[in-house]
């Protein structure tokens, strides 16, 4: 039963990369706080560091900090994004991509669950869904962090440390 879990989460996270990847053309390096420039002028920003694309969706630059140590040990630090999807599942994720590897946190929304998973190097740990102890994830897409233990498939686990804040102000690192 718990595999099935992992599974469905697994296969959740990743189709939601796929969309945030293919929905995040914005490779502009604007500040949070900055108005947003753009050939078609249709992505805006507010005071919070809001951008709006028309789509409903709301995003925010995060300034993040990850470092895993068990059975994969990484650092990284630099600029992710939190969502908040326009239909409120979940009411906020926020992601984190280095070339080895990639981060979501999940604030629970609709039906799905606060929850963390990472990838490193191909290998996916999920932190159980049912059980979201270590994870506080902002509804509002300005924070997250994560003091919690991730399980992969074979049962190897990692312990995930993340921090993302995110929006205007964000930019200190």
């Amino acid at each position: 039963m718990r595999a099935i879990s992992r599974i469905s989460v697994t296969a959740a996270c990743l189709t939601t990369l796929l969309i945030v990847a293919g929905c995040s053309e914005d490779s502009t390096s604007e500040e949070p706080g900055d108005a947003a420039a753009s050939d078609s002028g249709s992505l805006q920003r507010d005071e919070d560091g809001v951008k709006d694309d028309g789509s409903g969706d709301r995003q925010r630059n995060c300034q993040v900090k990850v470092t895993t140590s068990g059975a994969a040990s990484v650092t990284w630090k630099g600029k992710g994004e939190s969502v908040q999807p326009a239909n409120g599942s979940p009411a906020a994720f926020y992601l984190f991509e280095d070339e080895s590897g990639s981060v979501q946190v999940f604030a629970s929304g609709g039906s799905i669950q606060t929850s963390a998973v990472i990838t490193v190097d191909g290998a996916t740990y999920t932190t159980p869904p049912e059980d979201p102890a270590g994870i506080t994830a902002s509804e509002d897409g300005t924070a997250a962090t994560v003091d919690a233990t991730a399980a992969g498939m074979d049962g190897d686990e990692v312990e995930l440390i993340a921090d993302f804040a995110c929006g205007k102000g964000s930019k200190k690192g």
